[in-house]
C-alpha cells in the first residue's frame, strides 16, 4: 500500500511517458509553426518529429522515477498532482522556448499557470485522466516508433533512388573530396609560417600538391561562405543570410556533379549552418547533418537544448562542449563507411570539421599541446563581448593557445584520414581540396569570434589542392584569390562540362597560364542583428575588396572606409584611407563597391 499522497510507480511512469511524448509532439509542431510563419531556419533536422518526443518521454520518465523515490522521504514529492504540475510546466516551457521573441520571464509565468491548471485537472478527474493515459499511451508510443521507422526508411530509399538514377560517369573521372576546416584561419597554421607547429600533417601532405598562400573566403561566417564554395557566387550575389537559406534557383556543385554521374555525399559537424535545412544539402544523395546519436537526439528537444545551456548543470557534470557535437573522428568514420559502400562510380564528398570552432575543447593530449607559461587556457566556453580595453592580455593569449590546440588535434585527424585514403588506394585518383569557410578574431580589431568584421583574420583561409599527376607538387602561389573559384576548379580538373558553367575561374590557371592576371577579390557580410554596437557588422552591411595590392573595407551603415597595404600590413593595423596620395584609390574603390547589397 502506497504512502499517503504518494502515487504508485507504474502510474507515475505512465504519466511521465505520456506527458513526455505529448510534450515532444507539441515541441516539434511549434517548431514547424515557427518555420512556416516566422522564419525558415529553426535549426532542427527532419527526424525532430519523433526524436523530440522520444527525448522528452525519457526525461519525464526519469523525473517521475526521481519523484517517486523522493516520495519515500516526503510523500507529496511523489504525488500525482506535483508530477502533473511539473510535466505541464516543462512541456509548456519547451514550446515557448522555441519562440525567442517571447520574453523568458513571461514564458516562465505562463508555464507555471499551465502546470497549475494541469495539476488541478489531474486531481479533479483522476480516474478519467488515468483512463485517457492507459488508452492513448500505446498509440503515442506506436506512432513514435512508426515515424522513426518511416523516416529512416525514407532516407534510405531516397539515397537508393538518387544513386540508381545517376547517368554513367565519364571514363577516368576522378573522385573529388572537399574538406572544410570550419573556423580555421591561415594565420595560425605552421603551413603558412606560424611560429607553432600546429599543422605538421597538413604540411607533409601539402608537399604533394599546390598551396595557395592568400586565399580569401567570400564571407566571415559559415553559410554564405559555404554557399559560395558550392555555387561559385560571391556573398553579395546570394540571398543566404542569418535566417535565410540558400535559394533553390542557384545550381550547386553537388547537383552538377550528380548530373555527371557522381555519387554525392556530405558529412557535416556544423549542424547549425551547414545542415540540409539551410540549403547546403541540395544535390547530395546522402547527407549527414543531424544524426541519431544521444546528444543529437537531446538537442532536438527544446528542453534538451535549454537544459544544456544551464551553466550550473554543465559545471556539475564537468561538461562544457556543444550538445551533440560531432568530432573529427566521427566525420571521418562516417565518410569512410560511405566510401566503402560506394566503389562503383566516382564520388564527390564534402566534409565539414568543427573541432576548431568555439568552444576550443580538443581531447588529451592535444588539450594542452601549446600553452603559454603562466597563462591559463581560455577555451571560450561562452560568447564574450569585445572592444573592452581592459581585457587582460593573458585572456586573449589563453584563447589563442586553446585555439591552436584545437587546430593541432584537427591536423592529426586529417593525417589519419589521409592515411586511410592511401590504404584504400584512393589518394592517387582523388582530387582533394582542403580549405576553411572563414577564420577567427582574437581582439586584433576589437572583436571576438567571426561574422562581425571582414578583417583578414576573419577571411584569410588555408587552401591546398592535391591530385597526383594533375596538380603540381611542391608549388606555392602567393597571389590573392577567392574561394568562389573552387566550383569552376573542380569541374575543370574533373573534365565536367555543364550546360551552365559556374562563375569564377579555375585555379589551374595559376600553373597553366603565363602571365596570370590578378583577380579582384570580394568578401562581404550583412548586418548582424542583436550584436554589440561596437562590432562593425552591427552598424551596417560590410564589403571588402582586394585590387592593385590594396585591400579596401567599407561599412554601408556608418560610412566607414579603411584601406590597407596587402603586402606590408598583413594584420591590417595601418589604415591608409586618409593618407595623402591614396584619395584617388579610395574613390575608385568606393565607385567599385557602389551597388553591393543593392546599396549606393
Amino acid at each position: 500500500m502506497s504512502a499517503p499522497g504518494r502515487a504508485r510507480l507504474p502510474a507515475l511512469l505512465s504519466l511521465g511517458c505520456w506527458a513526455g511524448l505529448a510534450s515532444g509532439y507539441l515541441d516539434a509542431a511549434s517548431l514547424e509553426l515557427r518555420r512556416q510563419l516566422i522564419e525558415p531556419i529553426v535549426f532542427a533536422g527532419h527526424h525532430t518529429i519523433w526524436t523530440a518526443p522520444l527525448f522528452d518521454a525519457v526525461l519525464f520518465s526519469l523525473l517521475a522515477l526521481a519523484g517517486w523515490a523522493a516520495g519515500w522521504l516526503v510523500p507529496w514529492l511523489g504525488s500525482r498532482a506535483l508530477a502533473a504540475f511539473g510535466f505541464g510546466f516543462l512541456g509548456t516551457l519547451g514550446v515557448l522556448y522555441n519562440f525567442p521573441a517571447v520574453h523568458r520571464l513571461a514564458a516562465l509565468l505562463f508555464s507555471v499557470g499551465a502546470g497549475v491548471q494541469l495539476a488541478r485537472v489531474a486531481e479533479a478527474r483522476a480516474e478519467a485522466s488515468s483512463r485517457l493515459i492507459r488508452r492513448t499511451l500505446p498509440w503515442l508510443a506506436a506512432l513514435t516508433v512508426a515515424l522513426a521507422g518511416a523516416l529512416v526508411a525514407r532516407d534510405a530509399w531516397r539515397e537508393h533512388r538518387a544513386l540508381t538514377s545517376l547517368p554513367p560517369a565519364r571514363a577516368g573521372a576522378p573522385n573529388v573530396l572537399l574538406i572544410v576546416l570550419d573556423t580555421v584561419r591561415a594565420l595560425n597554421l605552421s603551413l603558412y609560417g606560424y611560429h607553432r607547429p600546429t599543422t605538421p600533417e597538413l604540411e607533409a601532405w601539402a608537399r604533394g600538391g599546390t598551396v595557395f598562400t592568400r586565399a580569401f573566403s567570400t564571407a566571415s561566417w559559415t553559410l554564405p561562405s559555404h554557399a559560395s564554395l558550392f555555387t561559385g557566387r560571391d556573398a553579395t550575389e546570394l540571398a543566404a543570410d542569418w535566417m535565410t537559406p540558400l535559394e533553390r534557383t542557384v545550381p550547386t556543385l553537388a547537383e552538377v556533379l550528380a548530373g555527371a554521374g557522381y555519387a554525392t555525399a556530405g558529412f557535416v559537424a556544423n549542424t547549425d549552418y551547414c545542415s540540409a535545412e539551410v540549403g547546403l544539402g541540395r544535390g547530395f544523395a546522402h547527407y549527414e547533418d543531424y544524426t541519431l546519436t544521444p546528444g543529437q537526439i537531446a538537442r532536438s528537444s527544446a528542453l534538451g537544448r535549454a537544459l544544456s545551456r544551464i551553466r550550473p548543470i554543465r559545471v556539475l557534470l564537468g561538461w562544457h562542449d556543444n550538445l551533440g557535437r560531432k568530432t573529427a573522428p566521427d566525420i571521418s568514420a562516417a565518410f569512410l563507411r560511405w566510401v566503402d559502400r560506394h566503389r562503383g562510380r566516382p564520388f564527390f564528398a564534402f566534409l565539414n570539421y568543427y573541432d576548431a570552432h568555439r568552444p576550443y575543447l580538443p581531447p588529451a593530449p592535444y588539450a594542452e599541446r601549446f600553452r603559454t607559461p603562466g597563462v591559463p587556457l581560455n577555451p571560450r566556453l561562452r560568447r564574450e563581448a569585445g572592444a573592452d580595453p581592459d581585457t587582460p592580455p593573458e585572456r586573449i593569449q589563453g584563447a589563442i593557445d586553446a585555439y591552436d590546440n584545437a587546430i593541432a588535434y584537427l591536423d592529426a585527424e586529417l593525417g589519419a584520414l589521409f592515411r586511410e585514403l592511401d590504404r584504400r588506394g584512393l589518394s592517387e585518383r582523388t582530387l582533394i581540396i582542403v580549405t576553411s569557410d572563414h577564420g577567427e578574431e582574437f581582439l586584433e580589431h576589437g572583436a571576438w569570434d567571426h561574422g562581425n568584421t571582414l578583417y583578414r583574420p576573419s577571411v584569410e583561409v588555408p587552401l591546398v589542392l592535391r591530385w597526383p599527376g594533375r596538380v603540381p607538387e611542391g608549388r606555392r602561389w602567393d597571389g590573392p584569390l577567392s574561394l568562389h573559384d573552387v566550383p569552376s576548379t573542380v569541374l575543370d580538373l574533373a573534365g565536367v562540362v555543364p550546360a551552365a558553367p559556374f562563375p569564377g575561374r579555375s585555379l589551374a590557371r595559376f600553373w597553366r597560364d603565363t602571365p596570370v592576371v590578378s583577380d579582384t577579390v570580394w568578401s562581404a557580410v550583412r548586418q548582424v542583428p542583436r550584436m554589440p554596437l561596437e562590432y562593425p557588422a552591427a552598424r551596417g552591411n560590410l564589403v571588402a575588396v582586394i585590387a592593385g595590392g590594396l585591400r579596401y573595407l567599407r561599412n554601408y551603415g556608418d560610412g566607414g572606409e579603411e584601406l590597407f597595404d596587402l603586402e606590408r600590413d598583413s594584420l591590417e593595423q595601418h589604415n591608409l584611407a586618409e593618407t595623402p596620395g591614396f584619395a584617388g584609390r579610395r574613390a575608385a574603390f568606393r565607385a567599385l563597391t557602389a551597388g553591393a547589397f543593392g546599396q549606393p
